[in-house]
């Protein structure tokens, strides 16, 4: 969402995954970038490069692509986390592109990456002391959480780790209490649960816009606002709400992916 907004006053992203902020780290400096240019243009799509892409590196901008490989070679929008594999995306029938021909494409996008990134301030903290930092009535928050586990398709009972850094009922809970205690703007995205419907934001303005989960699976996502936010958006156009336009010109946007009492902030992307 980031990357795909347009830059205002004052950004902070907040990401739990260490491996993420070290992506954006690489794109934001100049030499590292380029490298992770160079090199993801000679990266094949391959099948080897996928499963070696699973191996630990302490180089960063190495680091950066193997998670840049995971995320675009493997299934399914949580690929990039090493702690839970996917499948190589080997497909070549589906209609338009084929997945290799989108990787070749890849690389052309780095450069913006590199521009919108300019100028935002990237945390990896717990998500409650972000909150707390940055939070005012000219703040908008955007929390995008780990769904809640009662939500997820097949995994309710399997035991599955569908992110890297997850979060249980309770700590839905903390993020909760910090994030109805704040004075600005917050949004928070989700799927429909009766932890959020009926416990931590029923009494927040709900809307919900029709989606596609992994493997094109038609769901309803669903975000929550609190009174700040809903004041604030035009309600002549809630569309506005999941469109690129801003919606206030002095507006903080920060991230808030996930929130965990052992290991502190740690994150996920959707």
């Amino acid at each position: 969402m980031l990357l795909r907004k347009p830059r205002t006053y004052a950004e902070v992203y907040n990401d739990l995954d260490r491996g993420v902020v070290n992506l954006f780290q690489c794109l934001r400096d100049k030499e590292k970038s380029e490298q992770l240019k160079n090199e993801i243009i000679l990266t094949p799509f391959a099948r080897e490069e996928f499963l070696h892409a699973y191996e630990e590196s302490t180089d960063p901008v190495e680091m950066a692509r193997r998670l840049i490989i995971r995320s675009f070679m493997g299934f399914g929008s949580n690929a990039h986390n090493p702690a839970s594999r996917s499948g190589f995306r080997a497909n070549s029938n589906r209609s338009g592109t084929t997945p290799a021909h989108d990787w070749m494409n890849w690389p052309g996008q780095i450069d913006a990456f590199v521009e919108r990134l300019r100028g935002v301030c990237i945390e990896n903290r717990k998500a409650c002391e972000v909150i707390a930092a940055h939070d005012s009535t000219e703040t908008l928050i955007y929390a995008d959480p780990p769904y809640p586990i009662s939500t997820r398709v097949g995994m309710k009972s399997s035991g599955s780790k569908g992110y890297l850094h997850e979060m249980t009922d309770d700590d839905h809970r903390e993020l909760a209490k910090s994030l109805r205690d704040a004075v600005g703007m917050v949004v928070i995205s989700g799927y429909a649960c009766d932890l959020y419907d009926k416990e931590l934001y029923p009494d927040w303005r709900r809307i919900e816009k029709k989606a596609f989960a992994d493997g094109a699976r038609a769901r309803v996502e669903i975000v929550w606002m609190n009174d700040a936010a809903a004041n604030a958006l035009s309600w002549a156009n809630p569309a506005m709400l999941f469109s690129n336009e801003p919606h206030h010109p002095k507006c903080e946007n920060i991230s808030l992916p996930a929130l965990s009492h052992q290991n502190g902030p740690l994150m996920p992307l959707q």
